[in-house]
C-alpha cells in the first residue's frame, strides 16, 4: 500500500498547490484582463488549465476510489475520498457555471462566485493534504 499513498500525497500536494496558485493569483488577474479582451483570456485560461489540472485531478480521484474499494472502512481512505468528493461537487455544480457565464465577458458577479467556490476547493484540497500529511 505504501506506493499508493505516496502517490495520493504527491497528487493531492500537486493540487492543492495548482488551486491554490489559481485562487491567489491567476483568478484575481481576470479584473484586469480587460473587456476587449477577456472572453479570449479565459478561453485560453479554461483550456490550458483544464489539461493540466484536469488530468491530475482525475488521477488522484481515480487512485482514492480505488483505495475505497479495497478499504472502505479504513479512516485514511474515507476521509481523503470524502474531501475529494467535496471539492468535485463544488467544482462541477459552482465553479462550471461561472466559468460558462464568463466565457462571454467579464461579469463581476460569476467572477465573485468563482472565487468563494475556489476558496472552498483551496479548503477542500488543503484539508486533504493536511489529513494526509499528518497521518
Amino acid at each position: 500500500m505504501e506506493p499508493f499513498y505516496k502517490l495520493q500525497f504527491a497528487l493531492c500536494a500537486l493540487n492543492f498547490g495548482a488551486i491554490l496558485f489559481v485562487q491567489a493569483v491567476h483568478y484575481p488577474l481576470f479584473r484586469n484582463v480587460g473587456a476587449e479582451s477577456f472572453s479570449h483570456y479565459h478561453k485560453l485560461h479554461v483550456s490550458r488549465t483544464s489539461l493540466l489540472l484536469g488530468t491530475t485531478l482525475f488521477l488522484e480521484m481515480v487512485l482514492n476510489v480505488y483505495l475505497m474499494f479495497l478499504s472502505p472502512v479504513n479512516p485514511r481512505h474515507f476521509i481523503s475520498f470524502s474531501l475529494l468528493l467535496i471539492g468535485w461537487l463544488v467544482t462541477f455544480f459552482v465553479s462550471v457555471p461561472q466559468h460558462q457565464q464568463l466565457e462571454a465577458g467579464f461579469q463581476e458577479t460569476a467572477h465573485k462566485r468563482l472565487l468563494f467556490s475556489n476558496l472552498l476547493r483551496v479548503l477542500a484540497w488543503g484539508g486533504c493534504f493536511t489529513f494526509l500529511l499528518f497521518i
